[in-house]
């Protein structure tokens, strides 16, 4: 546990009784196993304390008497594979309350800033918690932002190695990236929510007269910046749609030009057919049968016009 009093800028790196001073703020970052330590201290209820002990796929905002109780779901690409994880937040008069695993990125962010005993400006202390409400929101839009890129690499990567040539394999690789675009999607839709209560002023800290005042073009960022990563989680989702569409367009390319070959080859093979039925007859009389050197001719004239057809098609590039 991590906890930073905005007051006194004293860190501390462990939990104590004794930390909490209500008429401070407090920066407070914990995993999900120590929540418990300061459950009462807090006075946490129920509801949302077993909301953090288990992952949820809703994303939450509840507001209570003593905080305003916010869960969210990120992603993460890593090693061609998504991740989804809950960041849970409560956010308090005076104190923000972060709970997440310490394998989440936002662990570290908030860390950093407790360690680093962040600095802001001397404004009015909710104004202040608010800042640290808006960093945190910034730095999982930006990092988003980041995932998405790397799943568009991903799939422009597939797509250029089927413009080289399709296998088996490729139809499996696609079916994956279409379900994880759809679970991105999936995951980033309900941000949207947040930034329509943001801008209604539902959040605790917009009830304030002053607050607009200090970050009016903070709100109006957030709330444009979850749109905007929305609609590149929908473009993605449809790009890697596109995918199908590219490996069906270049498996029936695949079978028409072997169908191509297929009918050229029979084209050669025809006046061969010919020949064969003819001398295939059991007419008596025929002039042919009784010459010595019939049979090697008519063979050389059959290799000679199968040579010649395969050099025509060849030049023609049928072939």
């Amino acid at each position: 546990m991590y906890i930073l009093n905005l007051n006194t800028r004293e860190k501390n790196n462990e939990f104590k009784d004794d930390f909490y001073n209500k008429e401070h703020y407090y920066l407070i970052l914990s995993d999900v196993n120590e929540l418990k330590l300061i459950k009462d201290i807090l006075e946490i209820d129920e509801i949302t304390f077993n909301d953090c002990l288990k992952f949820d796929e809703n994303i939450k905002l509840d507001l209570f008497d003593n905080y305003d109780f916010l869960s969210v779901n990120t992603f993460e690409i890593n090693n061609d594979k998504v991740e989804v994880e809950e960041v849970n937040m409560y956010l308090s008069d005076n104190f923000i309350l972060v709970v997440c695993k310490e394998s989440h990125f936002i662990f570290d962010v908030v860390k950093c800033m407790i360690m680093n005993n962040i600095h802001l400006d001397n404004y009015p202390g909710v104004v202040n918690l608010y800042k640290i409400t808006y960093i945190i929101f910034k730095t999982i839009i930006i990092r988003e932002f980041e995932n998405l890129e790397k799943l568009e690499d991903i799939i422009l990567d597939l797509e250029d190695n089927m413009m080289n040539g399709i296998n088996d394999n490729h139809i499996i690789n696609i079916n994956y990236i279409r379900g994880i675009t759809r679970t991105v999607v999936k995951t980033i839709r309900p941000l949207l929510y947040i930034g329509d209560r943001i801008l209604k002023e539902n959040i605790r800290y917009l009830k304030y007269s002053d607050m607009k005042k200090y970050n009016l073009d903070n709100l109006q960022g957030i709330d444009i910046g979850i749109d905007k990563l929305y609609k590149f989680a929908l473009s993605t989702r449809e790009l890697a749609d596109k995918l199908l569409d590219i490996y069906s367009s270049k498996v029936a390319e695949k079978t028409n030009s072997l169908i191509t070959k297929l009918t050229l080859l029979t084209g050669i093979a025809a006046p061969l057919t010919i020949i064969t039925g003819i001398y295939g007859m059991n007419f008596k009389e025929m002039p042919e049968l009784d010459y010595v050197y019939g049979y090697p001719i008519v063979l050389g004239m059959m290799v000679f016009i199968l040579i010649v057809g395969v050099i025509i098609f060849k030049l023609k590039k049928l072939l």
